[in-house]
């Protein structure tokens, strides 16, 4: 039987940026959420558009880990 357990961490790093830095994080967000159409139709082209959209998945769930005071970490037992 597996169990998982939850463990709250503490990002502290958006609390320690400078105002520049946040603007900074924001708008490397932003770039990540824009649609690039050019890039997207290489992607269908090479036969890889999921995987490319797996890729932004997990950038902005890396960026948005730095924008949340907390993020939650599972471990399986």
């Amino acid at each position: 039987m597996t169990f998982a357990t939850l463990i709250q961490v503490h990002l502290s790093a958006k609390f320690s940026m400078t105002d520049k830095e946040k603007l900074a994080l924001g708008l490397m967000i932003e770039s990540v959420m824009k649609p690039d159409h050019k890039l997207r139709g290489c992607a269908h082209n090479q036969g890889c558009y999921n995987e490319l959209m797996g890729w932004r998945k997990k950038m902005l769930d890396l960026l948005y880990q730095h924008e949340r005071p907390f993020h939650e970490v599972f471990f399986d037992d």
